[in-house]
């Protein structure tokens, strides 16, 4: 795809997961990338693979540490990056945690605004920060949700809020993006395998696991494909793998109702597969 071949491409969470995909391909197409993450390391062995996909020796594979959930060091640091490499033509917003995948008494407020902070406000921040430089590229936003954004889940009330809130920021934003002549590309993945599942592991529910396992599992190279290609043919909504479409079309039509009772009945059957002394959290469903 030529459009991409010496265009400005700024990734958050691009040291790992689907942002170090995306970079992997758009490095191969020819541009320039300014990958953005927290960890210095883990951003130099990034940078260190996407040499190797260079189509020119004169392209730009350039990292930056930044913490966007901090609007101060997002606003520091995009100050740098813009006299450096220029406005992005497109901006990827691929970071985000889950650390706190749990039933909901468990999660304390500092641990749901942590959430909260780096995948709702870290793309806000992005935006925010860089909107004014990028309307005159007529730059293209693409903002990485998830299908716990599309429907709810057990034991993501902390992500699936944060998710769902992304699809709101898109919904309305793209309106006052669309005059400008900017597009806007939301992302909905269902479970994609990146480190970010190593975190979730740790506290998910067996309630949840059963749930999520309904929309499959995608790996993080088919993923960034379709996101490239979506991002190319200028869509707005883009939900990975068909599973998780045929889900969404479900919920559309039935108005919810089909989603919740399949759900319901994962979680009332994985409730009596553990016993109700041991399934914490189930007495309200077995």
């Amino acid at each position: 795809m030529k459009r991409f071949e010496g265009k400005i491409i700024y990734i958050t969470g691009g040291s790992s997961g689907i942002g170090l995909e995306m970079g992997r391909i758009f490095t191969g197409r020819g541009a320039n990338l300014l990958l953005i993450a927290r960890n210095e390391e883990k951003l130099g062995k990034a940078r260190q693979t996407l040499e190797k996909f260079r189509r020119s020796p004169t392209q730009l594979i350039g990292t930056l540490s930044v913490d966007v959930s901090d609007i101060n060091d997002v606003e520091q640091k995009m100050k740098a990056a813009l006299d450096v490499y220029g406005a992005p033509d497109v901006l990827v917003l691929s970071a985000g945690i889950n650390k706190y995948a749990d039933h909901f008494e468990n999660i304390t407020p500092a641990m749901f605004d942590e959430v909260i902070k780096t995948n709702l406000y870290g793309p806000r921040n992005m935006i925010y920060t860089l909107l004014a430089a990028m309307k005159s590229r007529r730059s293209h936003i693409v903002i990485l949700s998830s299908a716990a954004g599309l429907f709810g889940m057990f034991g993501y009330t902390a992500y699936g809020t944060s998710k769902a809130a992304l699809l709101g920021l898109s919904d309305s934003l793209r309106y006052e993006l669309k005059p400008l002549g900017m597009k806007l590309t939301v992302v909905c993945p269902p479970e994609v395998d990146t480190p970010m599942n190593l975190d979730e592991v740790k506290t998910l529910p067996k309630e949840g696991r059963a749930v999520k396992s309904l929309a499959g599992l995608l790996t993080p190279e088919y993923t960034a494909e379709g996101i490239v290609k979506a991002i190319a043919g200028g869509r707005y909504l883009f939900i990975p793998g068909a599973k998780t479409r045929l889900l969404y079309l479900a919920h559309c039509l039935s108005n919810g109702w089909l989603t919740r009772m399949t759900s319901d009945a994962v979680i009332r059957i994985t409730c009596k597969r553990m016993g109700n002394k041991t399934a914490a959290g189930c007495s309200g469903h077995c």
